[in-house]
């Protein structure tokens, strides 16, 4: 993701540099509610608040912005991986091929440097080379063509790419730039539906083969889904607390609900419902991959206890409460 404001990450989430993780998501998730657009908000700050949420809830990439501050990311003299690397495919830390002394791609959102060992070269090359043969001899020895079939087919590393999409970019799809083995940019096509975690496989597009004439490796981009301030996703469901009163739950009620594809929606609780019931909105949930249909939203009632109360309400309270042992049985 491309830095877009020099602000600092922690006073955009209200928070000390030495907070905890847990302190750090709390904040975002407060953050988020005031500011996303659905509620009203602002949504240049609020893309701030995500771009903030990213960094500073990776341990390396908060390690790095600690180090670096402003300038983390892709103009600055910091290493190729974070904002900068990973959701706009930048380039990273003054290496025109990323962090990577190499230039490799591959960490959380930018580069890294690829090492090669004596177990990477076949021993038909070290014969080879001995007797005469070498990589791209006719012969040449005893042992020129040892192993040399079997060296060619060697493939070369496959390359990670991480990518940062927003939750409802996950449900409509988005487009990145990886960049690839070769040192050039990719445009990279993210399906709707695509999950935390998703693996797009380009083969061929990795590393070079250590040898020559081997085969290159594959290029893995790997998605990673900003998160929401109150949808979550469970495969290609979607899940949705809905806080009720007390008397919302016991007397039933109808709700207005958002539902992820931006609209709102109705839904009907009926007298009686329980803290943790859920109510499943087919078809309203995250899209599946290859086009198969969609998931479901599940709304999940949560009764809210109340902390204050009113002497009227204590009292309504208290007359309800004495037919509490009825409940009980045993």
């Amino acid at each position: 993701m491309a830095a877009t404001t020099n602000k600092n990450y922690y006073d955009l989430l209200g928070v000390k540099k030495d907070a905890t993780a847990d302190e750090i998501k709390k904040a975002f998730r407060k953050a988020a509610r005031k500011h996303h657009p659905d509620a009203g908000g602002n949504e240049e700050t609020f893309k701030q608040i995500n771009e903030a949420y990213e960094v500073l809830s990776d341990k390396d990439k908060r390690a790095q912005y600690d180090q670096f501050g402003q300038y983390f990311g892709p103009n600055g003299p910091g290493p190729g991986y974070g904002p900068g690397g990973g959701a706009a495919g930048g380039a990273g830390g003054g290496n025109p091929f990323g962090g990577g002394a190499y230039g490799w791609p591959g960490g959380s959102g930018g580069y890294q440097q690829v090492e090669f060992n004596m177990d990477d070269i076949g021993i038909g090359d070290i014969f080879g080379s001995m007797f005469g043969g070498g990589r791209s001899g006719a012969g040449g020895g005893g042992f020129g063509g040892f192993g040399r079939k079997k060296a060619a087919s060697q493939p070369g590393q496959d390359l990670q790419f991480d990518v940062t999409v927003s939750f409802e970019e996950s449900l409509t799809g988005a487009v990145r730039t990886a960049r690839t083995g070769q040192g050039k940019d990719m445009t990279v096509n993210i399906p709707a539906g695509v999950a935390d975690g998703g693996k797009l496989k380009f083969k061929g597009k990795g590393a070079a083969s250590p040898v020559a004439g081997g085969p290159r490796g594959d290029l893995y981009v790997v998605t990673h889904i900003t998160p929401h301030a109150y949808f979550k996703r469970e495969k290609s469901d979607v899940v949705l607390e809905l806080p009720l009163t007390m008397a919302e739950a016991a007397l039933g009620t109808t709700v207005t609900v958002p539902v992820p594809d931006g609209t709102r929606a109705k839904l009907k609780i009926p007298a009686g419902t329980q803290s943790g019931k859920v109510f499943r909105m087919k078809g309203k949930g995250a899209p599946k991959l290859k086009g198969k249909g969609a998931g479901d939203l599940r709304v999940v009632a949560q009764v809210v206890v109340p902390r204050h109360l009113t002497a009227q309400q204590r009292e309504l309270l208290e007359q309800l409460g004495q037919d509490g042992a009825e409940l009980r049985h045993w």
